[in-house]
């Protein structure tokens, strides 16, 4: 119960204490663009994104494979 509390404490003023965001530069220029640039900033902000978020997913479900793989060959050294 002292823990609940607690965190709900720190919780409550982290988000009470927590300033206002501003946005990044580009995106501050992707509004100010013109309407037929916004389109492809958007996509290009979309693709960059993914790509983020694909990329140490990716990287992890290789290096598991592999290290199953060397497993099940019994190519895995003893630690």
């Amino acid at each position: 119960m002292r823990f609940r509390t607690q965190l709900l404490l720190a919780s409550v003023l982290s988000l009470g204490l927590a300033g206002p965001v501003s946005a990044c530069p580009n995106c501050k220029e992707a509004v100010a663009a013109q309407p037929e640039e916004v389109a492809q900033m958007k996509n290009g902000y979309n693709y960059s994104v993914l790509f983020m978020m694909a990329m140490p997913f990716s990287l992890l479900g290789v290096g598991s494979f592999m290290v199953v793989r060397a497993a099940k060959r019994g190519t895995l050294p003893e630690l």
